[in-house]
């Protein structure tokens, strides 16, 4: 099986979520044998030197909106919301899907009005075009048929994984890692982006209200919409206790949440979350929101707090905080059950039914 995936999420020089998930999935399925080639869009040229690349793995330039001509692929897959635009058998991945939501469920506008119109048509393009769709939770899955006309057997679930590189640090290495960035330990954390849907001012009156005396919250991620006025925020509301400490990578991220006393991941809407999981592999506990994916990924393991009320996040992050040895071991098996070559093993799984459906009788 010949298979081409548009890999242009992941080239970036600071990965997020899809990004993070494009790489992932493409090394599992270069380590279980898969035959994968990767493309980049030319809109994104200029990062050309960011571009994934995989010793064993042929790469292309799409130019939007034909594909090169190479030798037709058996199946090509595009890994962010997008409509593959080859003459071949189709899969998307779909992750949140949070503009398919009534806008009354979100507290504050996630995105300007054209940006949502544009995803809610890539999703009506991607229900009608793909003869398979990924969607990365059961939460995804049911809020995209439930905004969209699409054949429910279309759609197909398959969680993300968890990097083996996500494990309990020793607390003084961790500190070193973190010391050189000048980053505290024994914080509470929120990994992420900063923005509307994530519910920062959220997560900072609902640490602030949790009164942990000299423990700071340490937030890591980039600004993204609505995120511009976050340090604001926190010179106004924070009492000097919140930090803001930017994007980290991977060298970083597992002794920041070995080193820390919770994840505090109470967004507004997650297709999935990432975080949730690393946190636990980590050995550290983690509140969620009780809204989107995190309450499905994190199960009965993670405490959950309603996002728009500062007293239930404090009175979630009490009880985290309370997790003794046996809950956090339980939460660390839990999360290495979500393995990148499972993902990728279900993944050319769904590529096969997408090959059989464009070759059955139409």
């Amino acid at each position: 099986m010949r298979i081409a995936i548009d890999a242009t999420a992941a080239c970036t020089p600071r990965p997020t979520g899809i990004g993070r998930y494009t790489a992932q999935l493409a090394r599992a399925l270069d380590d279980i044998g898969s035959k994968i080639s990767l493309g980049t869009r030319c809109s994104h040229l200029h990062r050309h030197r960011h571009r994934l690349s995989i010793p064993t793995v042929n790469r292309f330039w799409i130019q939007e909106p034909w594909w090169p001509p190479l030798r037709r692929p058996d199946v090509v897959h595009v890994t962010d919301s997008r409509v593959p635009r080859w003459n071949s058998p189709r899969v998307a991945t779909i992750h949140d899907v949070v503009h398919l939501l009534p806008e009354d469920r979100m507290s504050r506008q996630i995105s300007t009005r054209e940006f949502r119109d544009k995803k809610i048509a890539s999703y009506q393009a991607i229900a009608a075009d793909c003869q398979r769709i990924i969607a990365v939770s059961e939460t995804t899955r049911r809020d995209f048929l439930g905004g969209v006309e699409c054949d429910p057997e279309k759609v197909v679930v398959v969680h993300h994984g968890v990097d083996p590189v996500f494990q309990p640090i020793e607390q003084s290495k961790a500190a070193e890692v973190l010391a050189v960035r000048g980053i505290p330990t024994e914080a509470i954390i929120y990994v992420g982006d900063l923005s509307h849907r994530k519910n920062i001012p959220g997560i900072v009156r609902g640490f602030l209200a949790a009164e942990l005396g000299d423990v700071p919250l340490v937030i890591a991620g980039e600004a993204s919409f609505g995120g511009t006025g976050i340090q604001e925020l926190i010179e106004s509301e924070g009492c000097g206790r919140v930090r803001l400490v930017g994007w980290l990578g991977d060298d970083v991220l597992p002794s920041l949440y070995s080193s820390a006393k919770a994840l505090l991941y109470c967004t507004h809407y997650e297709g999935f979350g990432l975080p949730v999981l690393e946190s636990m592999a980590c050995g550290t506990p983690v509140v969620v929101s009780s809204r989107g994916a995190a309450p499905e990924i994190g199960g009965d393991l993670a405490e959950s707090c309603d996002p728009d009320d500062p007293a239930s996040i404090a009175a979630a992050l009490h009880r985290a905080l309370g997790h003794d040895r046996t809950h956090r071991d339980r939460a660390r098996n839990h999360a290495l059950a979500f393995d990148w070559k499972s993902c990728a093993r279900q993944t050319v799984e769904v590529y096969r039914q997408a090959i059989e459906l464009a070759d059955g009788p139409h």
